[in-house]
């Protein structure tokens, strides 16, 4: 019992910027409560429910065949997205006298993560005993999480940076200008790389063969 009680007093935080965001945040940054592992918490329960509805919710909503899923590229994709997120907003932030460090955005992403670990499995629970019609319940379920956690973002960007809102919106745009450089040169560099991996290989095949 002790320990129940330590891990949501620990989780009281991500809880509690759910209903205040702004004060949560400041609380997180400027206060020191926020706690790195609570934040990677958050993100794996998020990996765990977003698993767990790609395999169970039901055919009525989830058209991925449960017998060729693979769970573990699934949480990839989402880990490169965070990372990838965090290290374009900290790059724009930066340049744009942004107060946040690279591990304030990630908390604060994670930490607004709440919405998602408290809809995510209900909707899919709930996936099991509806029908085609009801499907739109599910959705707007999962939309609600999504809705509220970009908020949270929003909230917490605004708050680890010391921005403006209107300041805060133009640097998340940058950050998806950002995002799309860093995915079109590390998609460059690897198709550069295998290029001459491929290289190398029929040079080392030419040689051996001869």
């Amino acid at each position: 019992m002790p320990a129940v009680k330590k891990f949501f007093g620990l989780y009281a935080l991500p809880m509690y910027i759910m209903a205040h965001p702004f004060d949560g945040f400041y609380a997180m940054k400027y206060q020191k409560e926020g706690m790195l592992k609570i934040a990677f918490l958050n993100f794996f329960l998020v990996l765990i429910s977003y698993a767990v509805n790609n395999q169970y919710a039901s055919l009525v909503v989830n058209p991925q065949n449960p017998l060729t899923l693979n769970s573990l590229n699934h949480a990839g994709i989402l880990i490169a997205m965070l990372a990838l997120f965090c290290v374009s907003n900290w790059s724009v932030t930066s340049l744009t006298d942004g107060e946040g460090r690279l591990k304030d955005i990630f908390m604060a992403v994670c930490y607004a993560m709440t919405p998602l670990v408290l809809t995510i499995i209900p909707a899919t629970a709930l996936s099991r005993v509806i029908s085609a019609d009801e499907a739109a319940f599910y959705g707007m379920i999962l939309m609600i999480g999504i809705v509220y956690f970009v908020f949270l973002v929003f909230c917490g960007l605004v708050v680890v940076h010391n921005y403006s809102g209107a300041k805060a919106v133009l640097t998340i745009v940058l950050t998806f200008v950002a995002l799309l450089i860093l995915v079109f040169l590390i998609t460059l560099l690897f198709t550069l790389w295998q290029q001459l991996w491929t290289f190398a290989y029929s040079v080392y095949t030419e040689l051996m063969f001869r």
